[in-house]
């Protein structure tokens, strides 16, 4: 049995992480599952090959569950097929004088137009088991060298913090916004949640860097950059408008934490 062999066998029996992320999607939105579709075994090993180096697992994973059709929760990206389009990206003739080094594994491209941003795992920067930090490449030729940092820990923590945006926090009608102030003591995202489980808050139990909670009538998403220059920030929703405030008073009063609005986003007064 040869390398590749083995890895397939591990595959097919081991755990998937990616069958614990559509269940949670299935949970908030039933009937998700048959939105999407992934590539067997088969054609992910054409794109490694046509790579050049392994893939990182939990990227394995991903191709085999969604890799071909990533229904609602990929709606706001492209160019993300495994086999049509990330491992075309790959195959000859490799543009090389253009495209980052494979030290980064191309894995869903950006909408924004006209200067996409792509998505690429860094994968001289593992994180969690068979998983890399999440980088921002424009286009370019040595675009990659001006990338200050990465934006997500790993490409799975950013499924997951994609899901809760787009399957729950995103239908509750109040919401509000919170970060740092640097100039200020710092509150520690884990003496946060310790104030969020006292408040009936439960927090999922991945991911671990960031950090997500969940209530009967509210939902909040705590979001920790993998470079430390911000220590967190807040997304929070609530059904209804007084449960949204009495969580605010809580944040300003005992907290240096500071709100914010994203562009075109509403403000709740």
């Amino acid at each position: 049995m040869n390398e590749r062999e083995l890895n397939t066998l591990i595959e097919e029996f081991s755990p998937n992480r990616m069958d614990e992320l559509l269940t949670l999607i299935e949970r908030y939105s039933p009937g998700h599952r048959e939105e999407v579709a992934g590539w067997t075994s088969l054609f992910i090993d054409d794109l490694e090959e046509a790579f050049g180096r392994p893939l990182p697992s939990f990227y394995r994973e991903f191709a085999g569950a969604m890799g071909k059709k990533g229904g609602r929760l990929l709606s706001d990206v492209k160019n993300y097929n495994t086999y049509s389009d990330v491992r075309e990206y790959y195959a000859p003739p490799y543009n090389g004088e253009s495209l980052p080094p494979r030290r980064f594994l191309y894995i869903l491209g950006d909408t924004t137009e006209p200067d996409p941003v792509n998505y690429y795992l860094d994968l001289e920067a593992p994180s969690e088991d068979g998983d890399a930090q999440v980088v921002r490449i424009p286009y370019g030729k040595d675009a990659w060298k001006t990338v200050s940092g990465a934006s997500f820990i790993s490409f799975r923590e950013m499924l997951y913090l994609w899901a809760m945006d787009k399957f729950l926090l995103s239908t509750f009608p109040h919401q509000a916004n919170y970060s740092q102030d640097r100039s200020a003591p710092l509150l520690t995202p884990d003496a946060f949640a310790q104030t969020l489980e006292k408040l009936g808050f439960s927090r999922l139990p991945y991911p671990q860097h960031s950090m997500l909670f969940e209530r009967a009538d509210a939902a909040l998403e705590l979001y920790r950059p993998p470079d430390g220059q911000i220590l967190f920030t807040l997304r929070v929703g609530f059904r209804s408008l007084k449960g949204l405030k009495q969580l605010q008073s809580i944040i300003e009063d005992n907290t240096s934490m500071e709100r914010f609005t994203w562009p075109g986003q509403k403000r709740e007064e």
